[in-house]
């Protein structure tokens, strides 16, 4: 797994002066870290450049003093900028370089932004899924990662649309698992935190029960 001090050398080597600001979130900050988790950074570059990909870290790029801006202000220069990044960032997030940022915005900003999200992304790969998950059998494993991400990441989106906080996606499924116990979403959990739990169609079946589910409660 890598470190920020070792990307933080690799992207020194290549753009030499230019990284002014480097900022966690994501697992390594809400307590969630698995063996196989990303290193999920915001970087800030004094000058426009293009930062070389490196296996395993999950980059944000952008010019330095945009994070003191409201995020609908800000054009990245690489990876994905959403409200409640900048929201980790304000919260939790950890700089292991340069100034700690302000990120302004405010709750609604983030609570519109994961309804919408739950909407124009992850129910149109719900509805893939409910298409096929009839010809399957129940008993067939399923890959683990593809899993994982479908069963646990709307989860999350609901807990921060109910109550403005922001929570990993093991904290996500067992928060889900407390409000809809008849669900093995603990499965799912104790999956990710590495316990050899089979994986199986019903469990991507559950995914799609507990993604409706979330629906009708965030519309409620």
């Amino acid at each position: 797994m890598i470190t920020p001090g070792e990307y933080l050398s690799f992207l020194d080597a290549r753009l030499p002066g230019l990284v002014a600001g480097a900022h966690l979130y994501g697992s390594r900050v809400l307590d969630d870290l698995v063996p196989d988790s990303d290193l999920d950074i915001v970087i800030e570059l004094s000058s426009a450049a293009e930062v070389p990909a490196f296996e395993g870290a999950d980059v944000a790029v952008v010019l330095a003093g945009s994070l003191e801006k409201p995020v609908f202000d800000v054009t990245p220069l690489a990876g994905e900028i959403t409200p409640v990044l900048w929201q980790q960032l304000r919260t939790v997030g950890q700089t292991v370089r340069g100034a700690r940022p302000t990120c302004p915005g405010t709750a609604a900003d983030v609570e519109d932004y994961c309804r919408t999200n739950l909407v124009s992304y992850w129910k149109v790969d719900f509805d893939r899924l409910r298409e096929v998950l009839p010809s399957l059998d129940l008993a067939a494993p399923i890959p683990r990662e593809s899993l994982l991400w479908v069963g646990l990441g709307p989860a999350r989106l609901w807990h921060t649309i109910r109550t403005g906080e922001i929570v990993s996606k093991s904290r996500a499924g067992e928060l889900a698992a407390a409000r809809w116990p008849d669900l093995p979403v603990l499965d799912l959990v104790a999956s990710r935190r590495g316990a050899d739990v089979p994986l199986t169609v019903a469990h991507a079946q559950a995914s799609l029960e507990l993604f409706d589910r979330i629906m009708a409660d965030v519309t409620a």
